[in-house]
This record gives structure tokens, C-alpha cells and sequence, in this order.
């Protein structure tokens, strides 16, 4: 070997994929299996529509999911916590706009017992008022010493902005909000969401086979159906976007301002959102982009700036975000649309675009390497109901994508005219 030679640099086209197998336990309940991994240790993802788009009040949703394992008729959620550190398994929870997930990892030689207990807690949570009132203090002083953030403001006046403050992806649930939020609701909430016509499996690991059978005893053949009709899944209304422009929150003590600059856009779905990825990526999407190389590198008026396209359920929306000095945010945001009108305007040199193309590449093969990951990909997708063959396609894009394209998709869905900004720290508001 001659090491003082470099070896060549070679383009990644493709990527070799575990293709997940789809199948319906006893109970109908859709399932997906990923075999994937050489260690003993498998995982079991829970995926339901049980997000916040679908709560009746604020925070029903999070504290629905949050409470689950916190006690059953026949166990606290001390024993619960103690059942799974014994078996040294891993329960995760987490709920977001639209869906809520339940996640366990176990060892192969453990999955039965932590399964049996995964059913009761998800089948039979109690939602103790004591643990209730505990958790609601906790979310309360957490969000005290949030709300004396000024990202924490930006994000929430932007999201109000974009989507609109009563729409179900923009609406903001404050301190106020948490106090009504009784026992009965999260009951309620459960009852109606956390079942089979609202619930999908994922299982990952090197031995699917095994797994199967116990999963379908304790969630196909255990879980009896309460619903056999059809499901109502409820729509969301039209966005509710401000015409507003420009909000100025002032915060004579905040030593920098945070900003949020973006419109809304559309889900993964929409034709556009691979190549608009690469467009992103170019302007704010990794370390070496251009906000990044003119804004902290060039101008110094930041230590990072990033942009970034959020794909959910039924929209989505494209920002800039960043924490800046107090005296140059405005500066800064001319900076930003200086950038996107150059992408708009002029074609990105081959040169910057290969070095894209193989940082976009790069991050894909990491992202699906290890079983694990492979899940999160899929979990990523699967709201969407695409499979990871959408991968492989937006790797083929990365690399025939042309710079005319670039600019073209750029000008067609990122025109600075057309977007929002928010500024939160030590400026003087002109209302």
C-alpha cells in the first residue's frame, strides 16, 4: 500500500438496505419487522396517532403519555421503574404534533417478561392523581425557567406566526393551561387513541422470528379489539398564517436576541422536498454552509445559524434559526436573505455541490448504520407511510441533482419577500 497516495474519492449511488417485512398480528394490528443486528438485544416500537393534533385540551396529549407508566391498578410507577431496570431494558416515551410512541429495548433472553410488563402498563394505566400533580409541578417550573429564554420565545411566536395560534400545529400551551388537566382527561384521551386503529409495530432485531409470537401474545391476542368499524381519523383545518411579518419580543435583560426566519411549506411528500433538501443544505444545513461561512466565520455575529425543513403529518415549514449579538440581529437578517437571493438568483458552483453531494451521502449511510438507526429512519418515515426505499431515491437525487435545479427550487419556494421574522431579546419593541 502507498500511503503517500490518497485513494480515489469514489461517488456513493447506492445503498444497501435491510428490507423491513410487513405482516398483521392476530388482532389485525399492522406490524413491521426490521432484521437487523448480531447483538442479542432487539427493540419494540409502539407508534400510535395520539399526538397533539388530536387533544380536546393543552397537554393532554403529553401528559397522557407521559402518565402511562407512572402505575397501574396493580403496580406504582416505582415497581414499574424497578421491573424494567431489572431486566436491564430501556422504556422510552414521547409524543409530538401528531403521534405518540411507546419504545422498549431488551435482550433477546429477557423480551417476554419485559413485554408482559409493557402490556399492563400500556393497557392498564391508572393515572394516579398524586404522580398527576407531581408531574404537572415539574412541567410547570421546567417551562418557568424556559419562558426566561429568548429561543424558547422565538420558537413559540414563530410557530404562532406560521401556523397560526389556534391551529393545532401552531397553538402554544402555557403555565395556565397545565393546571386544569385532570386524571379523567388523560383516561379519556387514552381510551380513545391508545388502542389497536390508532396503533402500529416496529420490531428490530437479529432474531424477528422469535420475537414475533410474544409480541402477538401480548399485543395481538391479549389486546382485545374495541373498535372493529372504520376509524375517523379527524382532518386539521386550513393554516391560519399571520399576515404579520415582523414580531418584536423585547427582553430589556437578555444579553443576545434569538431569531426565527421561515414561511410554511409542505410535508416529505410534496415532489419538491428531496431537492429542496439540497437547497437547504447549501444555505444552512450543515457546518461548512454558506449562513454559517458568512454569518459566524466572515461577520462574527453568531457561534452557530442553521436552517432546516420540518416535515409533519399534513405541512411544514422552512426557518432559520439562530442566537445572535443583541446589537446586530438586523444586520443578521439581511445577511439571510442576501443568501437565499444568491441561491435564487445564481447557480451554485460544481465544485460547492460535489462537496454537498458527498456530505448528504455521508449522512445517509450513517443513519442507517446499525439496526437502531435503521428503526429511527424507518420510524421517520412512516408517518408518511413510505419505506426506506425513500432513501435510496433521494440518494439518486443528490447526485443528479444540477445546479440549474437548485436555483430553480429555490426561487419557486424560498423567496425572503414571503417570510416571517422574529426577533426575542434586549430590543426596544416600535408598537
Amino acid at each position: 500500500m502507498d500511503r503517500k497516495t490518497m485513494p480515489d474519492i469514489k461517488t456513493i449511488t447506492r445503498l444497501d438496505l435491510v428490507h423491513p417485512e410487513r405482516l398483521h398480528l392476530s388482532n389485525g394490528l399492522p406490524v413491521v419487522i426490521i432484521p437487523a443486528g448480531t447483538e442479542p438485544v432487539c427493540r419494540v416500537d409502539l407508534v400510535f396517532e395520539a399526538g397533539m393534533r388530536y387533544q380536546d385540551v393543552l397537554f393532554q396529549s403529553s401528559l397522557t403519555n407521559q402518565m402511562i407508566p407512572e402505575g397501574t391498578a396493580k403496580l406504582t410507577g416505582g415497581m414499574i421503574a424497578e421491573e424494567f431496570e431489572f431486566y436491564g431494558s430501556y422504556f422510552n416515551i414521547s409524543a409530538d404534533r401528531d403521534e405518540a410512541d411507546i419504545t422498549i429495548h431488551s435482550l433477546e433472553k429477557h423480551l417476554e417478561p419485559v413485554l408482559s410488563l409493557m402490556s399492563e402498563v400500556l393497557i392498564h394505566p391508572a393515572f394516579p392523581e398524586e404522580e398527576l400533580n407531581i408531574i404537572k409541578a415539574n412541567r410547570i417550573e421546567s417551562m418557568k425557567v424556559d419562558d426566561q429564554r429568548v429561543e424558547s420565545l422565538a420558537r413559540k411566536e414563530f410557530n404562532r406566526l406560521i401556523f397560526g395560534k389556534n391551529h393545532p400545529y401552531g397553538i402554544v400551551g402555557e403555565i395556565p393551561d397545565i393546571e386544569p388537566v385532570a386524571s379523567s382527561m388523560l383516561a379519556d384521551f387514552h381510551s380513545r387513541y391508545y388502542d389497536q386503529s390508532h396503533c402500529r409495530i416496529m420490531i428490530t432485531g437479529p432474531n424477528p422470528d422469535q420475537y414475533l409470537p410474544l409480541v402477538d401474545r401480548y399485543f395481538g391476542q391479549n389486546w382485545p379489539v374495541k373498535n372493529s368499524g372504520p376509524v375517523t381519523r379527524p382532518g386539521l383545518p386550513p393554516l391560519q398564517t399571520s399576515t404579520l411579518k415582523r414580531s418584536i419580543i423585547s427582553r430589556p435583560d437578555a444579553v443576545q436576541t434569538a431569531l426565527r426566519m421561515g414561511k410554511p411549506l409542505f410535508s416529505r411528500l410534496h415532489p419538491d422536498f428531496m431537492g429542496l433538501s439540497v437547497v437547504n443544505t447549501i444555505l444552512g444545513g450543515y457546518f461548512g454552509s454558506r449562513l454559517m461561512s458568512n454569518i459566524r466565520e466572515e461577520k462574527g455575529y453568531t457561534y452557530g445559524i442553521s436552517s432546516f425543513l420540518l416535515s409533519l403529518k399534513d405541512s411544514g415549514n422552512f426557518v432559520i434559526g439562530s442566537t445572535v449579538g443583541a446589537e446586530v440581529w438586523e444586520e443578521t437578517v439581511s445577511e439571510c436573505k442576501k443568501e437565499i437571493n444568491r441561491l435564487c438568483n445564481d447557480k451554485v458552483p460544481e465544485d460547492e455541490l460535489e462537496l454537498v453531494r458527498n456530505y448528504l451521502t455521508g449522512q445517509i449511510q450513517r443513519s442507517v448504520d446499525g439496526p437502531f438507526q435503521i428503526a429511527d429512519q424507518l420510524r421517520g418515515l412512516w408517518i408518511h407511510d413510505l419505506d426506506l426505499n425513500y432513501l435510496s431515491d433521494f440518494m439518486r437525487l443528490i447526485n443528479s441533482i444540477t445546479p440549474e435545479e437548485i436555483r430553480t427550487l429555490a426561487g419557486k419556494h424560498l423567496d425572503p419577500s414571503n417570510m416571517a421574522v422574529v426577533a426575542a431579546g434586549p430590543i426596544k419593541n416600535p408598537d
